[in-house]
């Protein structure tokens, strides 16, 4: 599993310095657990220092339980991720989405979100639309 996963991420990072994904295509990441987002994150820190000048940032949608780790009272426990996170956001390597629908069945606000972390309506949906009206082309990554 650790092979495959490395496998994946080498995958990720040779399309990002190679600007293969520069014509309007994204990268969904849909990690389920701490220790994959931790390993998007470290693969995407790795590549600040490649030539991704005018690459669209990857999509990271949140819409599951990896949500969590995301809200502000959360922070203490996930302050490396997070800030992590919102540094590839500043760089705009990653864009960090959140389902509202998510949210709401989990009773949480998009107040509770940092600022970096955009509410999308629906996270399947948005992905669809990327795809449809925007002519993205999904990159997914099941760790």
């Amino acid at each position: 599993m650790k092979f495959m996963t490395s496998l994946v991420l080498f995958g990720i990072a040779a399309l990002l310095s190679t600007g293969a994904v520069a014509n309007g295509e994204y990268i969904d990441i849909a990690p389920k657990s701490a220790e994959q987002i931790q390993l998007v994150l470290d693969t995407l820190d790795a590549t600040i220092n490649n030539n991704v000048a005018g690459l669209p940032p990857i999509v990271m949608m949140l819409h599951g339980d990896e949500a969590h780790r995301f809200l502000r009272r959360n922070y203490a426990e996930n302050k490396a991720m997070i800030d992590q996170s919102a540094k590839l956001a500043a760089y705009n390597v990653v864009k960090v989405q959140i389902c509202a629908t998510w949210l709401k069945s989990n009773n949480y606000d998009e107040s509770e979100l940092f600022p970096f972390v955009s509410p999308v309506p629906y996270g399947a949906a948005e992905l669809d639309r990327l795809a449809s009206e925007e002519g993205f082309t999904e990159y997914s990554v099941n760790l």
